[in-house]
């Protein structure tokens, strides 16, 4: 039985591999594999440019990222800092996972003034109670409301205590927390 981690995948006729800087052609868009560390040493991300779709996997939630099961948060904290460097703000996003409501109500408990995570954690609620989805999300939304992806904000940094703490240090801290609630 599989337990997770890395599993060679092998598919008769399918010989060719992908790596992060690679674009695939599929007609008529290009799809964009960008390769980092998620919740597992080998994650892939799927960035489609034209049409500002990305999907994000396990490694970028709504208001959330995914748990470090192999690697460290320096990993993790990284792999989100490229996805915040190669996605356009416009970008749409489709995760694996729709823990958007417990995910705000953590985020609060980072940042309980920021205006725009109140919004959009009001807004969940809403859309939950409608038995509405809160997917898929923006990359503008993520970048203003979610705390994984804000660990470099002075604003969080102060909410933490952790100023002078390196971004994968506070980054490491909210993963902490966040395993602990």
């Amino acid at each position: 039985m599989w337990s997770g981690g890395t599993v060679p995948l092998t598919i008769a006729g399918f010989d060719e591999t992908v790596a992060d800087g690679d674009t695939i052609t599929v007609e008529p868009y290009s799809v964009e594999p960008n390769r980092h560390a998620g919740p597992y040493a080998h994650q892939i991300s799927w960035f489609f440019p034209e049409l500002k779709i990305a999907h994000t996997g396990d490694t970028l939630f709504s208001l959330g990222c995914g748990r470090i099961f192999e690697g460290d948060a320096e990993m993790m904290w990284a792999s989100l800092s490229t996805l915040k460097r190669k996605l356009p703000a416009d970008t749409t996003i489709y995760c694996g996972h729709e823990y958007t409501q417990s995910n705000a109500r953590f985020s609060l408990t980072i940042e309980p003034d920021n205006a725009a995570l109140k919004a959009r954690a009001a807004e969940v609620d809403t859309l939950r109670a409608a038995g509405k989805p809160t997917l898929p999300t923006t990359m503008a939304q993520e970048l203003a409301t979610n705390p994984f992806l804000r660990a470099n904000e002075p604003s969080v940094k102060a909410a933490l205590g952790m100023t002078a703490a390196s971004d994968a240090d506070v980054f490491a801290e909210i993963r902490t927390r966040k395993d602990k609630a």
